[in-house]
């Protein structure tokens, strides 16, 4: 995460992200197994040349055996279920593909209309990448900053990297 620490996100916090949640707060049947859940926050500092940070949030849910196969299927069908919008407190959810990262992988685009200070309000798109590794479901999200939106770029690289990460504990 380019030398950023890791900050544990409060409760609730980006709960759409935890793990992907397309319909809102409707529940998985899944949630049930899972057995540990972590969340966290970066803050990256630009890179050379850049003008702005990012907030970089990761997901990570160890599940009992089978539990993060049945998420990651519930996740997707929710995902074409409840596209969403750009009405008024909605997110538009389009899926981009699966990038190469665990057993099971998609990568997602996550839009809504916001306005930063008193700006006009412009859609803002992040990105959002999920993967199965065995027993355990991983999203890493790229949150951009204030309004300016997230790198899917970024996203594609993290999530190969959280992804060898969470088969360590699978």
């Amino acid at each position: 995460m380019r030398d950023a620490e890791a900050q544990p996100l409060p409760e609730g916090e980006f709960s759409h992200l935890r793990p992907l949640r397309p319909c809102g707060d409707e529940r998985y049947s899944s949630d049930g197994s899972r057995e540990e859940a972590v969340a966290v926050r970066y803050f990256i500092e630009p890179p050379a040349g850049g003008d702005v940070p990012a907030v970089v949030t990761e997901f990570v849910g160890q599940h009992a055996p089978g539990g993060a196969a049945e998420q990651f299927k519930e996740i997707g069908d929710a995902l074409k279920r409840c596209p969403g919008g750009l009405g008024e407190g909605q997110r538009r959810w389009t899926v981009l593909g699966t990038p190469s990262a665990g057993d099971q992988s998609v990568l997602v685009r996550i839009e809504q209309k916001e306005s930063y200070a008193d700006e006009k309000k412009e859609t803002v798109s992040r990105y959002a990448a999920m993967a199965r590794v065995g027993d355990v479901i991983v999203v890493v999200t790229d949150l951009g900053w204030e309004n300016t939106g997230g790198s899917e770029k970024l996203v594609r690289d993290l999530i190969g990297k959280a992804a060898q990460r969470a088969a360590t504990i699978s």
